[in-house]
């Protein structure tokens, strides 16, 4: 395990949940996600959600948002942002700002490396069946209520290195759900 030392990806929303501005180690994360975005230009002034994958963590994150303007206090929520070859972990801190924007610092906390998993590369062709994954844990949901870490649910699901793979799609698992809900005013700074 190793603390993370490059800058810290950053980005503020203005109070319609539009990208108002962004740093280039934020850009880098989105470019590694969304298709099309290469530079800062691809991303100022377009809706976060043109950025955030599935309906649930949508939801959550306006219900985060609505609940730290009204705060009108930091607050901080951890998030898994695992990729192919490295697990890591980040504290996304959520600034609230004058006129309803909010800030997003995503402060790394740990990584680690680990033999590259298929399934968390995107370069890696995929077919249409899909898989619920967590965006705050980066488990996959093996069955109903059911979420494992990648490698298991590999194994438990008997997934094997194919031509392609299922489609990993945004979800949120229940216990990241009742936990950020829950916990959320007692992570305020």
């Amino acid at each position: 395990m190793s603390l993370v030392t490059q800058d810290r990806p950053e980005h503020t929303i203005d109070a319609r949940n539009r990208i108002a501005s962004a740093n280039a180690a934020w850009v880098d994360l989105v470019r590694d996600r969304v298709p099309g975005v290469t530079g800062i230009e691809d991303v100022i002034g377009r809706p976060l959600w043109d950025f955030v994958e599935g309906t649930q963590v949508r939801q959550l994150w306006e219900i985060l948002f609505e609940r730290v303007r009204a705060v009108g206090a930091p607050v901080f929520v951890p998030m898994r942002s695992d990729a192919a070859a490295v697990r890591r972990v980040w504290d996304v801190e959520l600034h609230p700002l004058p006129e309803s924007a909010i800030r997003h610092v995503f402060e790394p906390v740990w990584s680690e490396k680990r033999p590259a998993v298929a399934l968390l590369d995107l370069a890696y062709p995929r077919n249409t069946n899909e898989l619920p994954f967590c965006a705050w844990c980066n488990r996959i949901q093996v069955r109903i209520g059911a979420w494992e870490e990648v490698e298991n649910a590999q194994l438990t699901l008997r997934i094997e290195a194919a031509e392609t793979l299922p489609r990993l799609k945004r979800s949120v698992c229940t216990n990241c759900k009742q936990s950020l809900l829950k916990t959320f005013p007692a992570r305020v700074a």
